[in-house]
């Protein structure tokens, strides 16, 4: 009988059902002091209430213990996992419950590559007995898989260099990079094979599927909403073309090799020939970090250091890719400063570019760890707010405006933005969600200025 009812779990005795996580795969799931945390749990939680189970943890070390300990029925279910043949032969699956992408990363050296596919001879990690590490070995037969143990050992010889890309989980990668603070990683292409998670019961205990299904076609798009807002606090991993810097930096090496070898000849002592080499070490190392710089310093806007214009709108292309396949939520925030002609016309440049410098403090200050902020130009600012829906970017924006009015400084005469706000549509290109945002900022500034509007609701302040 399938009850799946809260008011039955909730009056009659619960069925104990055991089962197991992976327990080193945050933000999905984890085991911290032999408890349960992630997005899997959060999503057991809403199932239980669903259902006249009651769910018991049993803790395992690693993912291959998890795996064994389904085989041999010691416990009955996996929480959270995607189906693949050779788990099929041990489990059976419940309905897709959870949708993420999987994305590439390398370091920063390296050139984008978009996808799979686009690896020839270059090493690739994965996790092993992870379904991607099968899928691999299948679908590219000749390709370079080194496997690991873990994620955080993949990402950690992909920073040292020991190989050239890692592949695997979109959210538990970057939350990996950012505990681990791996500065030298970046995202270089999204996988076109993407996590289906489900719930994998053992053979011994398919029983308890129905069940099951019947309470993940009762969750509620609230309740999926509660917990997507668990990865809200994920950064996100910038993806940067070092195409030119690498071929600067190709090209000063050699210049460098041959200046070296040009002296080795025209001296005559070992001592000299030696101190050549330390010099010449520190000189590569100079490079090396001017090197970086010029490559932030190439997505900068030289006046105030936001991001400019080239990289929002690789920004901008990247969440659209994400929309498309996994209909993630966006917005654009564009910003123009009230009547800017008159303040340069009147009290000078000089004091127009500290009003530009001050309001892009003020940005930096208000905007979230992942939220993207330019310069388009001129007087005109954007903010890319990714995973925000239109409320909570209208918050923000009212939030910008506050700390706006609060700035205390002589040197810097008050001035108002008029503000405009787009949220990302299916189908949407580049310029039609820019072109929206623009509309909706001229809207603004068309009601009398100072105001937010986002063409279809004006809030104003």
């Amino acid at each position: 009988m399938l009850w799946g009812s809260v008011a039955f779990a909730q009056s009659s005795k619960l069925t104990k059902v055991k089962y197991c996580v992976d327990p080193n795969w945050a933000p999905y799931e984890s085991i911290i002091n032999d408890q349960h945390q992630g997005i899997s749990k959060e999503y057991l939680d809403i199932i239980s209430q669903y259902t006249s189970f009651s769910f018991a943890l049993v803790p395992t070390t690693d993912w291959k213990q998890t795996l064994h300990f389904a085989k041999e029925d010691q416990c009955q279910f996996i929480a959270m996992l995607n189906q693949s043949p050779e788990r099929d032969k041990f489990l059976t699956f419940s309905d897709v419950y959870f949708h993420a992408p999987n994305a590439l990363y390398a370091h920063y050296d390296q050139p984008l590559i978009g996808n799979l596919s686009s690896i020839t001879s270059q090493s690739i990690a994965v996790v092993m007995d992870y379904r991607l590490y099968h899928y691999l070995k299948k679908t590219f037969p000749n390709m370079n898989v080194v496997a690991v143990n873990s994620e955080l050992e993949g990402l950690k010889k992909v920073e040292a260099k020991e190989i050239d890309y890692y592949v695997g989980s979109y959210y538990s990668a970057n939350k990996i990079i950012q505990d681990a603070s791996f500065s030298k990683l970046r995202i270089v292409g999204i996988s076109e094979y993407e996590d289906k998670l489900r719930i994998g019961v053992n053979k011994q205990s398919e029983y308890l599927l129905p069940e099951l299904n019947q309470a993940i076609s009762k969750i509620t798009v609230q309740e999926h909403q509660k917990v997507f807002d668990y990865l809200k606090a994920t950064n996100f991993v910038r993806i940067t073309d070092y195409t030119l810097l690498i071929g600067l930096t190709s090209f000063f090496s050699i210049l460098f090799i041959i200046l070296y070898f040009g002296y080795s000849r025209s001296v005559r002592y070992s001592q000299t020939l030696a101190d050549k080499n330390i010099s010449l070490k520190k000189l590569h190392t100079q490079l090396d970090v001017k090197n970086k710089q010029l490559a932030e310093l190439s997505i900068r806007d030289p006046l105030t250091m936001l991001y400019n214009r080239s990289h929002l709108a690789e920004m901008i292309n990247q969440q659209i890719k994400l929309k498309d396949r996994y209909n993630t939520r966006s917005c654009l925030i564009m910003i123009d400063i009230d009547d800017f002609k008159k303040v340069n016309d009147t009290l000078g440049h000089k004091v127009g570019d500290d009003i530009l410098k001050t309001l892009s403090n003020v940005l930096l200050k208000c905007a979230r760890n992942s939220d993207i902020v330019a310069r388009w130009g001129g007087e005109e600012f954007v903010l890319l707010c990714p995973e925000t829906d239109l409320d909570e970017a209208v918050l923000l924006a009212k939030r910008f405006q506050q700390a706006l009015k609060e700035i205390k400084s002589d040197a810097c005469p008050k001035v108002t933005c008029s503000i405009g706000i787009a949220e990302l549509h299916s189908k949407d290109s580049a310029d039609e969600w820019f072109i929206s945002a623009d509309n909706a900022m001229y809207q603004a500034k068309a009601q009398g200025k100072d105001s937010i509007s986002t063409l279809n609701n004006t809030h104003d302040i």
